[in-house]
C-alpha cells in the first residue's frame, strides 16, 4: 500500500540537488528549484507494489531516492498478453521524465513500473507543474505538454467521455479551445442558435430560464468538471435557458462539428448524452394521454397509459405510476429519483431514466424528442447495404384507421359467428376436421413417394400461407371487437422468406384477463379450424394432386397453430400464460429468476413460494418441449413406415432434438445474457 512518508525525509537541499540531475530543470535559479522542491511530496512503496500503469494517464512524475523499479511494457501476441521488462529504474532516476520534458507524448503512461525493493519516491502532480511553468514562463514545449496532459485529465472527468478509449481522448483534448472568462458574462441566451458546447475547469455558470410572464429564475448552479449546452447541438434546437459566468470562468470549449463527429463514431458517448438530455430535461406528460386502471387476480394495481394520438398504449407498475405523476414539467429525473426514494426506498436512477426514454420514444411524453440513435450513415458500404437488405427482407406495411373497416364487417357479418350456436358448429367442423386429415395422411404420402413430382405442390403453400397468416390476425382483430374493444391498425408484411400479419389488440389491455386470453387464443383456433376446412375439402374432390395441396395445406397451418402455443417465444400461448399468472414481463422474470435465485431455492426451499408464476411458467416450457418432441417422434416413426425408410434408432432422435433446439434458440440466448450479467 502507497503511504506518504514524513515530509523530513528528504531535505530541501537534497531535493534541489536531485531535480538539477534533470536536464529539463537545470535551467532553473535557485530560488525555482526551491519552489519546485517545495511542491513535492514523499511517497513510499513496498516491493511489488505497482507505482503505474501502462496507459493510465499522466497525472504525476516521480523521482527516486531510494529503492529500485521494474519497468515492463505489455505486449499482445495472438490474443495473449504478455509483460516484458524493459528496463531497471533506480537511484536519481525518474518516472515519467526524459532529458527534455516528458517522456509520454500522448498524455498516457507508456509502460507499468513496479518497486523491486522498497521505495521512496518524489511525486509531482502535472497541475502543480504546469502551474509553476506558466508562472515562470520556462520551457513552452514541456508547458504545452503539461497543458495537454491536464486537458486529459479533466475531459476524463466529465461524464460523457469517461469511457473514451486513449486515441479518442487524446483527439478530443487537441479540439477543445481554452476560453477565460469574467464574472458577469452570458455565454449564451435563451432562444439562441447553438454551435458549441462547454465544460468548466474553474469557477460557477448558473443556467437561467424565463417564463412567458418575462420572470427570471435561476434552474441550475454549474461548478467543474460539468458540461453543458449539448442540449441544443444534439436536438437541432434553439437554447431552452441562458448561461451566465457567476465568477470568473476557466472554460473548455467543444464545437458543434467535433462533438457531433463523436456521437456518431463513439457509442458510449451516444448513450451517454441521451442520458444526460433526460437527466436535465423537465419531462412533461403528453395532455392527450387518458389514464386507466387495472386490478390483477393477486389484488395487484396496474396503471395504463393510452395514447389516442399513435395508438399506444404503456403498462406502469406502482412506482412507474409514481414517476408518470411527477412529469409536470417542473421536475428534472434527479428530482424524480430523489422522490421516489423518498417514497418507495428505491434509489434507481437508471430504471428512472430508462422509463422516461420508453416513454419519450411511445409519445407519451410532450416536451422531449430522444434523437435518432443510429449511425448507419457513418458505417461502410457493405455494412449499410447489408443492413437494408435485412430491412427489405423484415418489410411491414400497416394500414391505420383499421377500427372502422374492422366494425363495419364485424356488426354486418362477423358478429353472428360469435353467437353460441355458431361456435357449436365451428368446434364440430375443426374436429371432424383433424379426424379427416389423420384419416387422409397414409394416402396422401403413399401419392407423394409414388409420384415424385407431387414434391412441387409445396410451392403452392406460398399463397396458401399468406392467406392463413391474414386470417389468423383477423381472428384476433374480431375477437377484440366481440369484446367491445378497438384495433388502431393491421398490417401485413414477410420475415426473410415467410409472410407475415399482424393487428394492434394493445386496447385489451384495458380489460380483464379471461377476454385477453379469448383474444390471444382466437388466432390458433382459427388456424386449427383453417387446417380442419382443408382435410375435410379433400373427401370433395378427386384429383390427387388437389388432395395433396390440401393436405400439405392442413399440415402446415397445424403446425403453425402448434408453434404459435410456445412459451418458449413471445408469441399466442405466452402471452395466454401470462394473462393467466398476471404477471408482465413473465419469461425475462422468468429467466431472472432460473439464473439468479432458483441455485439459491436448492439450498432454502422456502423461497420459491415467492415465484409462484415463474414456476409455471418453466413448468409450460417443459410441458410443450415434451409434447412437441412425442408428436415429432409419432409423426416421423408414421412416415417412416408408410414411405419404407428403416432409420437407425439414434439416427431417428435427430429431428426431435433439431425441433426441440430450435424451439429454445430464443429462451436459451436470454439465459446466456442474464448469466454474463
Amino acid at each position: 500500500m502507497t503511504e506518504q512518508g514524513p515530509e523530513n525525509a528528504v531535505s530541501i537541499q537534497a531535493r534541489q540537488r536531485l531535480i538539477r540531475l534533470f536536464p529539463c530543470f537545470a535551467a532553473l535559479s535557485a530560488a525555482q528549484c526551491q519552489e519546485l522542491a517545495l511542491l513535492m511530496h514523499e511517497q513510499r512503496y513496498s516491493a511489488g507494489e505497482k507505482i503505474v500503469n501502462e496507459n493510465e494517464l499522466v497525472d504525476s512524475i516521480y523521482l527516486v531516492v531510494e529503492g529500485e523499479a521494474e519497468v515492463t511494457k505489455e505486449i499482445r501476441r495472438r490474443k495473449r498478453i504478455r509483460h516484458v521488462p524493459v528496463a531497471i529504474l533506480g537511484v536519481e532516476e525518474s518516472i515519467g521524465l526524459n532529458d527534455t520534458g516528458f517522456y509520454s507524448t500522448t498524455g498516457h503512461r507508456t509502460a507499468t513500473v513496479t518497486a523491486l525493493t522498497p521505495m521512496l519516491l518524489l511525486k509531482l502532480d502535472i497541475k502543480d507543474l504546469s502551474l509553476f511553468l506558466k508562472k515562470h514562463r520556462l520551457e513552452s514545449v514541456m508547458y504545452a505538454a503539461s497543458l495537454q496532459m491536464l486537458r486529459m485529465q479533466f475531459i476524463k472527468q466529465s461524464l460523457p467521455f469517461s469511457k473514451l478509449s486513449r486515441d479518442r481522448l487524446q483527439w478530443l483534448a487537441n479540439h477543445v479551445e481554452d476560453v477565460k472568462v469574467p464574472a458577469g458574462t452570458f455565454l449564451f441566451h435563451q432562444g439562441d442558435e447553438g454551435d458549441k458546447c462547454y465544460m468548466i475547469r474553474a469557477g460557477e455558470v448558473e443556467i437561467l430560464a424565463t417564463n412567458e410572464a418575462g420572470e427570471v429564475r435561476q434552474l441550475a448552479l454549474l461548478k467543474p468538471p460539468v458540461l453543458f449546452g449539448e442540449a441544443t447541438l444534439i436536438s437541432h434546437t434553439p437554447r431552452n435557458a441562458s448561461a451566465k459566468a457567476v465568477t470568473e470562468c476557466e472554460l473548455l470549449v467543444l464545437r458543434h462539428e467535433y462533438l457531433s463527429e463523436l456521437i456518431e463514431s463513439e457509442e458510449d458517448v451516444a448513450n451517454m448524452f441521451m442520458t444526460l438530455m433526460v437527466d436535465r430535461s423537465r419531462p412533461l406528460r403528453n395532455p392527450h394521454v387518458t389514464v386507466h386502471q387495472r386490478i390483477t387476480a393477486d389484488g395487484q394495481a396496474l396503471v395504463i397509459l393510452k395514447n389516442p394520438d399513435n395508438g399506444s398504449y404503456f403498462n406502469l407498475s406502482k412506482e412507474g405510476a409514481y414517476i408518470w405523476r411527477r412529469l409536470d414539467g417542473k421536475h428534472t429525473m434527479q428530482d424524480i429519483t430523489l422522490d421516489l426514494a423518498d417514497r418507495f426506498h428505491v434509489f434507481a436512477p437508471d430504471v428512472v431514466a430508462a422509463l422516461i426514454s420508453r416513454l419519450t420514444k411511445a409519445g407519451f411524453i410532450h416536451n422531449l424528442e430522444m434523437p435518432d440513435e443510429s449511425r448507419l450513415r457513418t458505417q461502410p458500404l457493405w455494412v449499410r447495404s447489408i443492413v437494408n437488405l435485412r430491412r427489405l427482407l423484415e418489410t411491414r406495411v400497416a394500414f391505420g384507421d383499421a377500427d372502422k373497416w374492422i366494425t363495419r364487417m364485424y356488426q354486418k357479418y362477423i358478429r353472428y359467428l360469435f353467437t353460441v350456436p355458431a361456435q357449436l358448429i365451428l368446434a364440430i367442423l375443426a374436429v371432424a376436421g383433424f379426424i379427416a386429415f389423420v384419416l387422409n395422411t397414409e394416402t396422401i404420402l403413399t401419392f407423394f413417394s409414388r409420384e415424385r413430382t407431387s414434391l412441387f405442390l409445396v410451392l403452392g403453400l406460398i399463397p396458401l400461407s399468406m392467406i392463413e397468416v391474414l386470417l389468423h390476425e383477423l381472428g384476433h382483430a374480431f375477437t377484440v371487437k366481440a369484446f367491445g374493444r378497438e384495433v388502431h391498425y393491421i398490417g401485413v408484411g414477410w420475415y426473410w422468406f415467410t409472410p407475415i400479419a399482424f393487428t394492434d389488440t394493445s386496447d385489451m389491455w384495458l380489460s380483464s384477463r379471461k377476454p385477453r386470453m379469448a383474444v390471444n387464443l382466437s388466432g390458433v383456433y382459427v388456424d386449427i379450424l383453417i387446417a380442419g376446412l382443408a382435410a375435410l375439402l379433400i373427401f370433395l374432390v378427386e384429383n390427387p394432386y388437389v388432395q395433396g395441396m390440401f393436405w400439405l395445406f392442413a399440415l402446415y397451418t397445424y403446425i403453425g397453430g402448434l408453434r404459435n402455443l410456445s412459451p418458449l417465444q413471445e408469441m399466442d400461448g405466452y402471452y395466454v400464460l401470462m394473462d393467466g399468472v398476471e404477471k408482465p414481463r413473465l419469461r425475462q422474470a422468468a429467466v431472472v429468476w432460473l439464473v439468479r435465485v432458483f441455485p439459491k431455492s436448492l439450498r432454502h426451499p422456502r423461497l420459491l413460494k415467492k415465484y409462484k408464476a415463474e414456476i409455471i411458467y418453466w413448468l409450460a416450457c417443459f410441458v410443450y418441449l415434451t409434447i412437441v418432441t412425442i408428436l415429432t417422434l409419432v409423426v416421423q416413426a408414421f412416415v417412416f413406415n408408410v414411405l419404407g425408410i428403416r432409420a437407425n434408432p439414434y439416427v431417428s432422435l435427430i429431428i426431435p432434438f433439431l425441433v426441440v433446439i430450435f424451439s429454445c434458440v430464443t429462451i436459451i440466448a436470454d439465459i446466456r445474457s442474464q448469466a454474463e450479467k
